[in-house]
């Protein structure tokens, strides 16, 4: 068990954890009621042995959440080998054999084989008629100045 799962399951009692367990996998479809969908708040609450009103405070609290989030990160992880297939597939044509140029270019940035790179170059010579002086430049300065400072400049 990760130092994480353990900081987190340590924040919360046997019964949160429980409750955390059953709110992910019920998103993710793997609880259902009898009628096949995703069991109702009541229904949840009724499984752990609690009042709906606590299972909604408990979702108010932070550390709840992290650990929620947390068990969801778990499952989301676990559907990386799902969502390679289906990018490869995708890259192999799909259904209708013409290959996705955005599966394309998915693969090419995950793998850092493809970038965004613009390169501006400015090949206009400097004109050095423009340039001011050092002493033009410490000229406007104080001018700068005295306009900030709200008095003239003689």
């Amino acid at each position: 068990m990760s130092r994480r799962r353990k900081a987190l399951e340590a924040q919360l009692t046997p019964q949160q954890r429980k409750a955390a367990s059953l709110i992910v996998d019920n998103e993710w479809g793997e609880v259902l009621n009898e009628d096949g969908k995703k069991k109702t708040g009541q229904e949840l609450a009724d499984e752990i042995g609690i009042a709906r009103s606590t299972l909604y405070e408990w979702k108010s609290q932070e550390a709840f959440n992290d650990y929620v989030n947390y068990l969801t990160d778990l499952n989301l992880e676990a559907m990386r080998t799902e969502a390679n297939i289906a990018l490869m597939k995708l890259i192999r044509g799909g259904n209708n054999g013409v290959p996705s140029v955005k599966a394309l270019d998915l693969y090419y940035r995950r793998h850092g084989l493809l970038t965004n790179v613009s390169v501006i170059e400015d090949r206009r010579e400097p004109d050095e008629s423009k340039r001011k002086t050092d002493d033009e430049v410490r000229d406007d300065i104080a001018a700068l100045d005295a306009l900030v400072n709200g008095t003239t400049k003689e």
